[in-house]
């Protein structure tokens, strides 16, 4: 006799429970006949030159002090078209505790002029360029500083610096196109390393 009742409780249950999960599946759903991508309109290229740009963030701010330190501000204004390698501050912070200087001001001028310099690809190099297709394909760059740095991507599309070298690293933020090139910004002050 119990489970005659439990049956028809259970019936009961489910013949009032049942249409309303039928009504929330049919009325709850919202048919999407078509798909639009919502592009965000952001392509990378930027309205201002490098200079500008590393101005304008917090996190390139010991960038910007290396930079007036070192007296290249202009490297960073020309419309001369290169490729920029930008150290976060946390390169930088790194670079400092490593060599023992307590501040941008402490390292001398033209030690910043050389590590900057080699910053400073004299092409534009930018990930969809055909060219850099192939991935783990370093190809060489000049650098302002007369050294060479080889730049690729990985499988992921993460650009590389050096790869194939004893020292390599990977782009954080790639492909910023301020008027006057191309930006990479890396976590490290980076060297090439044979």
């Amino acid at each position: 006799m119990k489970a005659i009742n439990i049956r028809k409780k259970w019936n009961s249950v489910w013949k009032t429970v049942l249409p309303l999960i039928f009504i929330f599946a049919v009325y709850g759903c919202e048919i999407q006949k078509d798909f639009e991508y919502d592009s965000s309109g952001y392509n990378g290229v930027l309205d201002v030159n490098a200079w500008a740009f590393i101005q304008s963030s917090d996190s390139l701010s010991l960038m910007e002090q290396a930079v007036i330190h070192a007296g290249m501000e202009s490297y960073y204004t020309s419309t001369t078209v290169r490729t920029f390698i930008v150290p976060r501050n946390s390169g930088f912070r790194t670079y400092m505790k490593t060599n023992g200087y307590a501040s941008i001001n402490d390292i001398p001028a033209a030690t910043l002029q050389g590590i900057l310099e080699y910053h400073l690809v004299n092409a534009k190099v930018i990930f969809t360029d055909p060219d850099l297709t192939l991935s783990n394909n370093p190809i060489a760059y000049d650098t302002e500083s007369g050294s060479i740095m080889y730049l690729s991507h990985n499988s992921n599309y993460q650009g590389l610096i050096n790869e194939k070298t004893k020292k390599s690293w990977t782009i954080l933020t790639s492909n910023i196109q301020p008027t006057n090139g191309v930006i990479h910004i890396t976590g490290d002050i980076v060297y090439l390393s044979i």
